[in-house]
């Protein structure tokens, strides 16, 4: 049995009793949703398709959207019950955030994406901001990106140069006018709507923006080396009219606040993406070295072989698994509240991730069939073909 097999029961490495203490849905519905999710794409793409797909740095929209419709509704997952969502806990998005990496990262980043995006909104809208734009997420799967990178700011969020001045009628601030650039948007070209980062007069804030708003554009696809799947585009915004009721908390300057409250989590995804890639490439060196014949007998056979490319990647990626379900049992506990565990995050992030790397790189003699290169861009969370180095800066923070 693989793991990705294994996974429709109980993840190795993660107990039942575990799972039914800490789970926001019932192991009965999660195992479902996997099973479903796995079932959607696999009969939706199949892996000649996927290999298309990235030769063509071509983003699926249609299956993205029929994930997060009547189709699967995934993005249910993220959303609280009183929203009309099924209030998923950080472990069961765990399990469907590995379970989406072990199918394609591009497809991952694309549906999960929606949820970084709307974070603005989890933790900084008011009840009634919340209960418009979350029910209208349940409800018709609409699409969000994070608009916060800018080309000359990063990661560095307080150097942002997107600005926000304020429309006055009649005296009174009736909306904002935003101009700058944001760069390196996963979700970008495709995105119902966005939430924009900008620096208005009492500081940077978040703003919910539509698609199609007069003078906000969108650049075509970044040509990545890696996560091809999905959209990658810069967005411009030129003297770009939001009402004020969409600036997010109806308060200026909470925007770093809002932003800083969410990375202990979202740094557990993008871990668990390490997590789910990795263990799919070594799931096929596995199976392959059962039936390759080497001096007489299959490679699985061979100390040589399992001990320097499966045992050492199986003990990286099982080390990271216990880290992202320490960190992600400590949130739902409550301990990451206003980022507490944003940097215990961002130390699941970097062992998963580092751990997924060198599986992807031993099926040059681990395996044949798809080309190593190309499934190297495909299933590895950090690192893109030999020819290149890393995949694009930041498809996820």
């Amino acid at each position: 049995m693989t793991e990705s097999e294994e996974s429709s029961s109980v993840m190795p490495g993660t107990s039942q009793g575990a799972v039914e203490a800490l789970t926001g849905l019932d192991a009965e519905t999660l195992n479902m949703m996997l099973e479903t999710i796995r079932d959607v794409v696999r009969d939706a793409i199949s892996d000649e398709r996927l290999l298309q797909l990235d030769h063509d740095d071509e983003c699926p929209v249609d299956m993205v959207r029929d994930m997060c419709g009547d189709k699967l509704g995934i993005q249910l997952l993220f959303i609280p019950e009183e929203y009309g969502g099924m209030g998923g806990a950080t472990i069961d998005v765990y399990r469907v955030c590995q379970e989406m990496a072990s199918l394609d990262l591009g497809i991952a980043t694309s549906v999960l994406a929606t949820f970084l995006g709307s974070d603005p909104i989890f933790f900084g809208a008011t009840p009634e901001q919340k209960s418009q734009w979350l029910t209208e997420m349940a409800e018709r799967g609409v699409l969000y990106a994070y608009g916060a990178t800018e080309p000359e700011a990063g990661s560095d969020l307080g150097a942002l140069k997107t600005t926000a001045t304020p429309v006055l009628t009649d005296g009174k601030v009736s909306g904002y006018r935003l101009n700058g650039r944001k760069q390196w948007i996963s979700n970008g070209g495709i995105a119902d709507k966005y939430t924009i980062l900008a620096s208005a007069p009492d500081g940077p804030s978040w703003f919910v923006l539509d698609r199609g708003t007069e003078g906000f554009t969108q650049n075509r696809p970044e040509d990545k080396h890696g996560i091809r799947l999905s959209n990658t585009a810069a967005l411009f915004l030129d003297d770009v009219f939001v009402p004020v009721g969409n600036l997010v908390g109806d308060v200026e300057g909470q925007g770093l606040i809002q932003a800083q409250k969410v990375f202990g989590y979202t740094r557990v995804m993008v871990a668990t993406f390490g997590l789910g890639a990795g263990w799919a490439a070594l799931d096929r060196a596995i199976q392959y070295s059962t039936t390759r014949i080497q001096g007489g007998a299959p490679l699985s056979e061979k100390q040589g072989y399992t001990h320097k490319l499966i045992v050492p990647n199986v003990v990286r990626l099982e080390a990271a698994r216990a880290f992202i379900e320490s960190v992600a049992t400590r949130i739902d506990a409550g301990e990451g509240v206003d980022g507490a565990l944003n940097t215990e995050g961002a130390i699941a992030k970097y062992l998963a991730t580092e751990a997924g790397p060198p599986t992807p790189r031993s099926r040059p003699t681990a395996d044949t069939g798809t080309p190593a290169s190309t499934w190297w861009r495909r299933s590895d969370g950090t690192s893109a073909s030999p020819r290149s180095t890393k995949a694009h800066p930041r498809s996820w923070r």
